[in-house]
Parts: structure tokens; sequence; C-alpha cells
């Protein structure tokens, strides 16, 4: 979601990658977490790699194809259960996204299906384990073997979200991250790389049996992105946004509850906004060089109104938020979903949370700085100004002004929202996890 997310390549092969999100024990357990160090810059998607590193990708991405092939071969002869579930996300680190609000919800009350998180964070397993529900490690002999078992995988970013080389051969579901403003996988660097590696990656991606969409007006990204027929492509909503419409049970596990209710207790008897810019790898580009938090923090005590920042976990605030009244800076490790329907407003600039927050159909401000230049960089699939779903500003005093207006109740933006909702949201009204659980269920026979 914003973008917490891998290069626009990184879909299938590669070492694992993943960035942290979701877990409160992120920092004493970063010792358990797969390594990060190694996170390829945006854009080219070996670019500032050693020669080292990009064999070892290519060997990498062999080895997974195989694997998957071989245990395909094997496991669809002698068969897999299609009772079990195995839900994984965001290269095996957290607990996050929406295989974490459907597995939730199929936990609940889905007693035909036996639900099972995979992960390589070992904190995650007890948590999830000390509240009852059935997880193991990725690697784990038990893990391994239900993976070898499971009839369905659902998967947020890779395959490398559970254990790629034991998952072949079962109905892989791609419920992914985010409506794609920018450009993703094949229509960005993949198309790009040497011809062996565009053979094994598009083995891999064949393999994608189903790809969950929010509604039809993403269809022709995810079809040329993912370079998969539309059959495959179904339209179910994403199940992290069902708690905008419902109590979610489990919803805070494994993140910063304690987070989570400062900001929901200030929010009962105050207007809460919520900063959540994008990542960019360059360090003058990144939002925090863009923004006066002093001024911030005058405008928002003169209107008695807070701002939470949430950054990237990869970027860290050269401002110590502690000493304003007025914001407050959100754990890099805190799952904001279940946040977001506490607060009054967003501002962020290409976040696919732009996309999400519009089914709440509160104020938006899109504070983009470096449009051209990041438009040039990354590329859009759609025409940024036509979806402006709020005032759109270029400069730090021209967001001032917006953020102004909108705490005075100036929102002359209502049919803008609902016009951008509903080019991507075929339903607005909730129960995506269940409708993932029918499309899956149905598509299984």
């Amino acid at each position: 979601m914003r973008d917490e997310e891998l290069p626009p390549g990184e879909v299938t092969g590669g070492r694992d990658e993943p960035e942290a999100n979701g877990s409160k024990t992120d920092e004493r357990n970063r010792s358990e977490r797969p390594d990060q160090s190694d996170h390829v810059r945006e854009g080219n998607g070996t670019e500032g790699r050693t020669r080292g590193q990009r064999w070892l990708y290519y060997v990498s991405l062999f080895l997974e194809t195989v694997a998957v092939a071989v245990v395909g071969a094997v496991t669809r002869r002698v068969g897999r259960d299609d009772s079990l579930w195995v839900f994984g996300a965001r290269g095996g680190a957290d607990f996050c996204e929406n295989s974490k609000y459907l597995y939730l919800s199929v936990a609940a009350d889905k007693p035909d299906v036996r639900p099972v998180w995979v992960t390589k964070n070992r904190a995650i397993v007890r948590e999830l384990q000390r509240h009852g529900y059935e997880a193991y490690h990725a690697f784990s002999p038990r893990g391994v073997w239900l993976q070898l078992r499971a009839g369905t995988v659902f998967l947020t970013h890779n395959l490398k979200d559970v254990n790629r080389f034991v998952v072949g051969g079962s109905t892989l579901v791609m419920l992914w991250h985010g409506v794609p403003l920018k450009r993703i996988s094949w229509d960005a660097e993949l198309a790009e790389r040497p011809r062996p590696v565009r053979a094994l990656s598009r083995y891999l991606y064949d393999q994608y049996d189903l790809v969950s969409l929010t509604g039809s007006g993403a269809r022709e990204s995810f079809r040329t992105g993912f370079g998969l027929p539309d059959d495959r492509l179904v339209v179910t909503g994403y199940p992290r946004t069902d708690v905008f419409f419902e109590s979610v049970p489990g919803a805070t596990l494994c993140t910063d509850e304690t987070e989570l209710q400062r900001v929901q207790r200030l929010a009962e008897e105050h207007r809460v906004w919520l900063y959540m810019p994008t990542f960019r790898e360059n360090p003058s580009a990144r939002a925090s060089e863009h923004v006066d938090f002093a001024a911030l923090e005058r405008v928002l005590a003169e209107r008695d109104a807070y701002l939470v920042v949430k950054l990237h976990p990869k970027e860290r605030l050269d401002a110590d938020l502690s000493t304003f009244d007025h914001l407050l800076e959100l754990p890099a490790g805190v799952d904001v979903y279940p946040l977001l329907p506490a607060t009054d407003g967003l501002i962020t600039d290409y976040s696919s949370v732009l996309f999400d927050y519009l089914l709440l159909d509160r104020p938006v401000i899109r504070y983009a700085y470096d449009l051209e230049a990041y438009r040039a960089g990354r590329g859009f699939y759609y025409d940024y100004e036509e979806l402006a779903a709020g005032p759109t500003v270029r400069t730090f005093d021209d967001l001032l002004d917006a953020l102004e207006r909108s705490l005075d109740g100036d929102d002359d933006y209502a049919a803008e929202r609902r016009a951008v909702r509903d080019r991507f949201f075929d339903d607005a009204s909730g129960g995506y996890a269940d409708a993932v659980y029918r499309v899956v269920s149905e598509r299984r026979g």
C-alpha cells in the first residue's frame, strides 16, 4: 500500500527482499526477519547490484522456476487438500495487507476451510498461535508440509511471501497490494531484462491462477502488467478495506496496538489527518525534505487539529515530531488500515492508499511536489491530473493553504471523489473478503 512495496518488476524471482510493516515486534526481532540490506533501487530491476548479486539473482530465479515446475508436476499428480488454504504477505516478513484480512475472515466464519499463516518471522508465529490461530514458519518442517498439501495459496507481492520452493501445483491467488497508479512488472523493467530472465519470469507469472482487482477500471493495468488473460482477473475488492465497514476480529494483531489506540483516542475529540507519502530513493526528493513541520504545527494548533505522519519503513524523518504538540509520527511497523476510519482526511501523493481512502469519502490532498520527475522515472497508467479527488498542490505553501481550507470546512470535491471511486471500485459497500472466498471456492469447484 502506499508504497511500501517491492520495485516494479519484483513480483517473481530474485532474493527475498521484503520491507517491514505490521509487526509490533519489528525492531527487537529484526534478526529474525529476512535480510533487507540488498533491496534494489526502483527503476531497472538489477541496477545498483554488484555483478555477484546479479548472478545470485539469476541463479535464485532459475532455482525457483525449477522448484515450481517439479513440485507442481508431483503435487498435481498426488493431489492437494482443497480445504487447506495457506496465506503469506510482503516477502514473508509481516502479518499485513489483503492476505491478513482474508485470513482473519476465513478463520472467523468459514468452517469449511483450514486457514494457515506462514511467515519467516518467528515473532508473528508466536503471537498468532498465542491467540489461537494456526501459523508456522515458512521453512519449518510443519510449515513446509502444509504448503506442499495446500490447495490454495494467497499472496500479496510474489511467491516469496511464502516458501516459493514448495507451492507449485497449488491454486495461486494474487491479492496484490493496491490499485497500481505506477507501472508494474511487464510494463516496468521486466520487459527489458535479459531474455532468459524474461522467459523464467514469464513461466512464474503464468502460475497465478487468479488476480484480485478492486474494479473494472483497474483491469487493463493488471492485464498488461501481469501479462495474464482476462479470465484470471477477478473483481472482488480488497479484504484490507473491510475494516472500513465492520469490525474485523484480530485486526490489531501483530501491530503496535498502543500507537493505534493513542491515535484513535485522539480522534474521539479532535480532527486527525494522516500524511502518507510515497518512498523516494533519492534523499533530496523525499517528502520530509519538502515539509516545514513548524509551519504545519502552527496551522494545526490554530484549529485544534492533529497530523499523523506515516513514512515508508526505509525512510526516516530528520525532524523530531515529539517536540510538537499537534504532530505525531506513526512507527513504520503499524498497520494503518484499522486506523484509517478514525481519520478525517488524507495527504498523499502517488500512493495507492489514495484509492482505498476514497471508500471513506473524506477529503484528500495530493502533495505532488516532484510530479514531472516522478512520472518520468516510474511512469503512470493513468493521467494523474484526471484522478483529482481533491486539490493537487505542488508547493508547500499551497499545501498549507489547501489544508487550512479543508480544516475550515471548505470541501468542494465530493463529486470528484465519487467519480474516481466509481471508476476503480465496482462495489463500494465492503464484504470483500467474502467476495474473494466465493470466487476462489467457485473456481475450485
